[in-house]
């Protein structure tokens, strides 16, 4: 590592804290590489276990944990900025940090035994989730007996850990649970079948009569450890951060990512490109205006990303919540982000032709990622842009919980 990171002590041994500038370098510097692997990955169905160590010898994984545990606790939007960086190369690479990562300012939020178990030894331990409605929790001694089949579980063929919900089958209450891997925790392969984001492995996961010790049933929002109370962390605001209002950030910023890079990629390639008649490509009118919007949309995307995770933690650093519109807002915004994405790798694509179609042309993977990320359902434009439009009207937001 070079000089430009500070050293502090955790429990574990000395653990240099790099600068946000190191962290984005490293970033950019492995985007050629993910344009290399991003087939493979994409044919695997699953993140590569190279680009998985790649990102742990960067420390990405431990962007979000505790100092104490020899993580770097940064801000959340650190952790955005980054992902953004990898998605130039591998959006799916990239929806693996995001999944992965996120969940580190969430498992922060546990109790001082669980965190010592989860990253006492290792703070790259990974943790996936996943959602199955349907999750029963059976109150036995000691604990539960937990039996679900969840869905979208990103990156569990890299995972120790998952987390998940279920329903408390004798009081009805929704419960959070951490399931450590074992035999009865089985990956369901083939369950990932999908024109986009092939690579992010976020396949079903069975569970059939895990034994689930009471000490792993996570407390929720505003509990007594929220705010990484018992993690011992400085900045607590980037751990009170919304889970519907916020977190879902770094999924966006996949979305935008993608299109940084194609409008990088598309600009570099009409530098060299001549129309079938000769002429030079970047000479034409047509190609200068769609490079010149889709750019716009990109910075613009980047721009109020970032803007709303800085305005929020800001607020929290003095504060126990942001106000009620600001929850509107960024629940908006998450999921326009990924429409301007959209919008400014659709421009683009149209003008690259058929060569665009071309399987050996990053553009048609990029194309298929950038509609796939939007496809999330906390990204959803429809119920995020209701339940603003329906606040700003006086009117009950409703919309979806967790």
């Amino acid at each position: 590592m070079d000089g430009t990171s500070i050293k502090v002590m955790g429990n574990m041994d000395h653990t240099e804290i790099p600068t946000r500038e190191h962290l984005l370098r490293l970033a950019r510097e492995m985007v050629p590489t993910l344009i290399e692997r991003a087939q493979k990955c994409e044919e695997l169905g699953r993140a590569l276990d190279e680009t998985i160590e790649d990102f742990r010898e960067a420390g990405f994984f431990k962007i979000g944990v505790p100092k104490s545990y020899g993580g770097y606790e940064m801000d959340y939007d650190v952790l955005c900025e980054v992902i953004m960086e990898l998605a130039h190369g591998c959006a799916s690479s990239a929806w693996n940090l995001a999944v992965l990562g996120e969940h580190a300012y969430t498992l922060t939020n546990s109790s001082r035994e669980v965190l010592d178990e989860l990253w006492g030894e290792d703070p790259n331990v990974l943790v996936a989730t996943g959602n199955d409605p349907k999750a029963k929790l059976k109150p036995v001694e000691g604990g539960y007996i937990f039996n679900a089949r969840t869905s979208f579980s990103s990156g569990c063929d890299h995972v120790t850990w998952w987390i998940s919900k279920g329903t408390n089958t004798e009081t009805g209450e929704k419960v959070g649970v951490l399931i450590p891997k074992q035999e009865k925790v089985r990956i369901v392969e083939g369950s990932w079948q999908v024109s986009g984001l092939a690579g992010s492995g976020s396949k079903d996961i069975e569970f059939k009569d895990v034994f689930i010790p009471k000490k792993y049933v996570r407390s929720g929002p505003n509990s007594p450890e929220w705010g990484g109370k018992k993690a011992g962390v400085a900045n607590s605001a980037t751990y009170c951060l919304s889970q519907i209002s916020t977190k879902p950030f770094t999924l966006s910023s996949v979305s935008v990512g993608i299109a940084g890079g194609v409008v990088e990629a598309f600009t570099n390639n009409m530098k060299e490109q001549n129309s079938r008649f000769g002429d030079s490509l970047s000479e034409k009118q047509s190609i200068q205006l769609r490079i010149a919007e889709s750019a716009a949309e990109y910075d613009a995307a980047r721009t109020i990303l970032l803007k709303d995770i800085r305005e929020t933690l800001k607020i929290l650093r003095s504060a126990d919540d942001i106000p009620e519109e600001m929850h509107h807002r960024n629940r908006r915004d998450m999921a326009f982000c990924p429409r301007l994405a959209q919008a400014s790798v659709d421009r683009l694509f149209y003008a690259a032709g058929a060569g665009g179609l071309k399987l050996n042309n990053n553009l048609q993977r990029q194309f298929r990622d950038v509609h796939a990320a939007g496809a999330q359902v906390f990204l959803n434009w429809d119920v995020n842009a209701t339940v603003y439009g329906r606040a700003r009207l006086g009117l009950e937001p409703g919309g979806p919980t967790i």
